[in-house]
């Protein structure tokens, strides 16, 4: 009898153990997703208006620039308005305007958690993300904040995060045709929005070299110029 109780007992403790750890699972779990659970930075209304610039450059006869390029340089500017805000979802509403006074407007979303964008601006992240934090915790891309740093306006200096990517990619029909793409992403640490771009993409054949330039020129959030 005394054998049968004490065998009782052992398996009611192994049942107690396995329940808290099964419980600090639980709550570790739970604690992890809280952590990942992200905030936009941006309200309805928000204003951001951006130069762009492309460069090229060749001495390969088989090379041409692309109308990526040429379509930049005919840029006045470049407006993001953010019309509303339900984390982690952002809606905003885009307006390219060029030289000649033609324009193109465009609707599109952003999700701050997977990083999937339509309409044709991507370059939005969450607010007070911090060096070494997942830009897109629930994405694929894995990508870091490398580093935070400091950008003085003239209402005052801004914490600013950095994003610096490089990769290649090659020609699904001819694997030795590649180009490799280098980027450095500034984004205003507070609001999550860009405030730099410079991507450079320098292709094997044939031999050029394209870089693309975005920089904010305007907000009704702070003081830009």
């Amino acid at each position: 009898m005394p054998k049968k109780r004490s065998r009782i007992v052992f398996l009611l403790i192994i049942v107690i153990i396995v329940i808290i750890l099964l419980s600090a699972v639980i709550i570790y779990a739970n604690l992890g997703t809280q952590s990942n659970q992200l905030v936009a930075g941006v309200k309805a209304g928000d204003v951001f208006t951006y130069e762009m610039l492309g460069l090229w450059e060749s001495d390969d006869p088989n090379a041409t620039i692309s109308d990526t390029i040429l379509q930049l340089n005919m840029t006045e500017w470049y407006r993001v308005t953010i019309t509303n805000v339900s984390n982690p979802d952002i809606s905003l509403h885009t307006l390219w305007r060029f030289k000649n006074g033609t324009e193109i407007e465009a609707d599109g979303e952003m999700d701050i958690e997977t990083g999937f964008s339509s309409g044709g601006f991507w370059a939005l992240y969450a607010a007070n993300l911090d060096a070494g934090e997942l830009t897109h915790p629930k994405g694929l891309d894995k990508v870091v904040v490398n580093d935070t740093i400091t950008r003085n306006y003239p209402s005052g200096a801004r914490e600013t995060n950095r994003l610096m990517l490089t990769a290649q990619f090659y020609n699904v029909n001819d694997p030795s045709r590649f180009y490799t793409d280098s980027r450095t992403i500034q984004f205003d640490k507070e609001t999550g929005m860009l405030v730099e771009l410079f991507n450079q993409n320098v292709y094997n054949s044939p031999e050029m070299t394209e870089v693309i330039w975005w920089k904010l020129t305007d907000s009704n959030v702070w003081t830009v110029t």
